[in-house]
């Protein structure tokens, strides 16, 4: 049986890859799969750190965001 639950939005990173684009396609981003506190894993961005800085154990949390104008739940560094 499944319930809902409110999560946290605390996690950290478990894999992380970068992506990259020429600049005149909006240039590199990252792509990391987030293990958030509650055991789920979800697939995500890291925002306001350049990709190559997303480190595997980073802790951040999660938020409601846009990916091109597109709703996606995004990640930035906890305490940023």
């Amino acid at each position: 049986m499944f319930t809902w639950r409110e999560a946290s939005g605390k996690g950290e990173i478990h894999t992380t890859t970068v992506v990259r684009r020429s600049t005149n396609q909006g240039g590199d981003y990252n792509v990391c799969i987030v293990e958030l506190e509650e055991g789920v894993r979800m697939m995500s961005r890291v925002e306001g750190v350049p990709p190559p800085d997303v480190e595997i154990a980073m802790p951040v949390i999660a938020y409601a965001g846009e990916i091109d104008g597109t709703p996606a739940v995004l990640c930035r560094p906890e305490g940023s």
